[in-house]
């Protein structure tokens, strides 16, 4: 089983009442999501190290309590604090997976969506494609102005399906180049 690309959920802090519960702080996690886990890894000394789950609850001040299998005393779990704590294979916070359905997204799906550049505002509608599956760019529209932009991780800041906007970052000279020329 491959450990090395778990996602970090939260970091474990001091143990909680004297039943061998821990202080769990979520990062960024939703708690149902990490309740739906039962399995915890605690990297400890660098190995990540799965623990069963026997139960888990919110806490309003400090994120959730968890408790895991066999170890029943604050004394037992203590070695656990401070370890950072990952999902186990196959699960990924729902951030993540919204990042990866937008980097698996069509390109032809953008038709239509507005893009925004954050010096020059709204540069128009994307209304085609050009170029090719590994460099595709988008034809943005704007009053008769064309303007093309390729489709890259430094250029596009965000890509928002439900608003149908793209916010984009383009280098210096760009956008003047059409408008302009």
């Amino acid at each position: 089983m491959d450990l090395s690309n778990l996602h970090r959920v939260g970091k474990l802090g001091k143990p909680w009442g004297n039943q061998g519960e821990l202080s769990l702080h979520l990062d960024g996690s939703e708690f149902k999501e990490v309740l739906a886990m039962g399995v915890l890894f605690a990297d400890i000394d660098g190995q990540k190290v799965p623990f069963h789950v026997s139960h888990f609850r919110e806490h309003p001040r400090i994120g959730a309590v968890v408790k895991f299998e066999d170890l029943d005393d604050p004394q037992g779990s203590a070695f656990l604090v401070n370890c950072d704590v990952f999902a186990p294979p196959g699960h990924q916070p729902a951030e993540m997976e919204e990042e990866e359905d937008e980097e698996n997204l069509n390109p032809e799906d953008l038709v239509g969506m507005h893009v925004h550049d954050e010096k020059h505002g709204h540069l128009g509608e994307v209304t085609g494609m050009e170029g090719n599956e590994d460099n595709p760019v988008l034809v943005v529209v704007k009053d008769g102005v064309e303007v093309l932009l390729p489709m890259n991780g430094d250029l596009i800041q965000s890509i928002a399906l439900e608003s149908r906007r793209i916010d984009v970052r383009t280098p210096d000279g760009l956008v003047e180049l059409y408008r302009n020329g």
